[in-house]
């Protein structure tokens, strides 16, 4: 027995013997694999890095400004009409508002970085609703008018509305969204870069620019073969911003910096303009009686929203596989239970194809894995029993919100209602108008035609362009651009859709994977809601397709 006196707190075990040669290069060949014991590997740490820098509160802080400033519009100035549901082109009180607001918008887009003025642009356009899409009691979804006068409709006349509409200007026929994309975009080209800046892909600049030159094409043609000026405007105005704004985020993202700024303005903005459909709902439509009748109301906000709740919806599914934590699960779970309730009560059929149509392509963009086997076996139960929702539910009679999810999926499949009907018939005069000119184009500046199979039916009372801009943007782009000029429009979609897929298959980390989900998702949004209701006119559908265009561009550039 040793009976040597050993010093205080030392160790009764002898010191391991030091790795030899061999040792070392093992313990090197692991750490260069795994990292270090006890260190993080570089994409988790890339991840905590770019999910800390997530714009929460200045997000908050801008929808929170944003609406108490329209509220307060609302309460002191007074929507104009010239005549019953058309609106006057006038200056009114909330036109001085300007003073107030008009620097700080300068200050947050010239005054900022461009990533940080792209940031509060892209919370501002997705909480901000397209003045063309506002409600009011004067026009609307009801007989005589709408259910209500939005509270949001100074800060959707200030930001999306012409500023001939805005404050009566003259001819003036541009937005102030229009005139700040134009503006970022330049700051974006000509800024100063960061060292470790990396210009778009000449391929993605290229085709955008396409798209672009082929519209000036159609809409020259169209004037030439005797096509009106003023709705040629009409129908290309938002279609020429879609290539602005998607090179305005191609340029300015930062990838993955920014991704998640991204998601908290698409999910908090949902989340919000969720918590104005129910107030619309309960505060408005059902004291008044609205919710009792069948089918009402048909929408709370309106049509556009759907892109957002269901993109929102799409972002929390993606991030919450991707990350595979119990807590961003329970998250993504409480924020999509408040979402779908805005879906639901908001009342409009085409999110439900939407939300059924986005994450089933985002299934099958999942790599095999055992997560996949799970999420397989997770719909083998799930799928059933909405099924048995959807059938007994259609036949139940009653207007609960709870049921009306069943009645509007049993209404997109059986087509028997009067709305379907009615888009039957402009989709057949749409397909008969493709067929008078199928290789040569009409150009824009034309009404689409009467099939002889269809009476004349004269909408211009209720819809004044409605000859000029179908609801079926598909069927519409090809009969006035034939085929030629449709596919030099359309193949923007699958483009994305394929750099999408090709970003999730080659990205390092699961944000970025749940990035690349995400847009892809946001492709077959937007695509349903060109098919089926004027998406091509819509600002947020143009807004968010720029948004998944160059995520996916980026990602898959990251790849290459």
């Amino acid at each position: 027995m040793n009976n040597r006196p050993r010093t205080p707190g030392a160790s009764s075990f002898p010191p391991p013997p030091a790795p030899n040669a061999a040792q070392n290069a093992l313990l090197q060949k692991v750490a260069a694999k795994y990292g270090a014991f006890g260190a993080r590997p570089a994409d988790e740490e890339l991840d905590r890095r770019v999910l800390a820098d997530d714009f929460f509160k200045p997000t908050l802080q801008i929808i929170a400004g944003v609406f108490v400033a329209s509220l307060m519009a609302a309460v002191v100035s007074r929507p104009s009409w010239g005549a019953p549901g058309m609106w006057a082109n006038s200056f009114r009180l909330d036109s001085v508002l300007i003073v107030i607001w008009g620097p700080l918008l300068w200050w947050a887009m010239s005054r900022f970085r461009v990533w940080k003025s792209l940031r509060i642009y892209l919370v501002l356009s997705l909480f901000i609703e397209a003045f063309s899409e506002s409600m009011f009691k004067e026009m609307g979804v009801a007989d005589g008018g709408g259910y209500w006068d939005t509270v949001m409709w100074p800060s959707a006349v200030a930001w999306y509305g012409t500023l001939k509409e805005f404050a009566g200007i003259p001819g003036a026929s541009l937005s102030t969204f229009t005139l700040v994309t134009g503006f970022l975009l330049y700051r974006a080209i000509t800024g100063k870069k960061a060292e470790n800046y990396t210009p778009p892909p000449r391929f993605a600049r290229q085709a955008l620019y396409t798209f672009l030159g082929a519209l000036v094409g159609l809409a020259v043609i169209g004037i030439l073969r005797g096509g009106a000026i003023e709705p040629a405007f009409r129908q290309t105005i938002h279609l020429m911003q879609l290539p602005l704004v998607a090179l305005l985020f191609l340029y300015a993202l930062r990838i993955p910096d920014d991704l998640a700024s991204v998601g908290t303005a698409f999910v908090a903005a949902a989340v919000a303009r969720s918590l104005l459909v129910a107030y619309v709902y309960f505060g408005v439509c059902m004291p008044a009686g609205i919710t009792a009748m069948p089918g009402k109301p048909e929408w709370c906000t309106n049509h556009s929203d759907s892109v957002l709740f269901v993109t929102a919806l799409m972002i929390l599914l993606s991030h919450a596989l991707e990350q595979r934590n119990s807590k961003v699960t329970l998250r993504a779970i409480g924020l999509g239970a408040i979402i779908l309730l805005g879906i639901v009560l908001n009342n409009r059929r085409l999110a439900f194809v939407s939300l059924g149509t986005a994450p089933l392509v985002m299934y099958l963009a999942l790599k095999p894995s055992k997560r996949k086997r799970r999420v397989t076996i997770a719909l083998a139960v799930l799928v059933p029993l909405l099924a048995g929702y959807v059938l007994i539910g259609s036949e139940i009679n009653s207007s609960s919100p709870l049921l009306k999810p069943a009645k509007l999926v049993t209404s997109v499949m059986d087509q028997k209602d009067t709305s379907s009907q009615s888009r039957d018939v402009e989709n057949e005069n749409l397909i008969y108008t493709l067929s008078q000119t199928p290789l040569i184009p009409k150009g824009f500046g034309h009404e689409y035609d009467y099939s002889p199979n269809n009476p004349p039916v004269d909408l211009g009372d209720l819809f004044k362009n409605y000859r000029y801009i179908a609801h079926n943007g598909v069927l519409w782009i090809w009969s006035l651009a034939g085929v030629g000029g449709f596919a030099l429009l359309w193949f923007l979609y699958p483009l994305a859709g394929t750099l999408a897929l090709r970003g999730y298959r080659g990205a390092a980390t699961a944000l970025e994977r749940s990035a690349a989900l995400s847009a892809l998702a946001i492709v077959v949004i937007c695509i349903v809601q060109i098919w089926g209701d004027q998406g091509f006119s819509s600002y947020m559908t143009l807004l968010t397709f720029g948004v998944g265009f160059a995520i996916a561009t980026r990602l898959a550039a990251r790849t290459a």
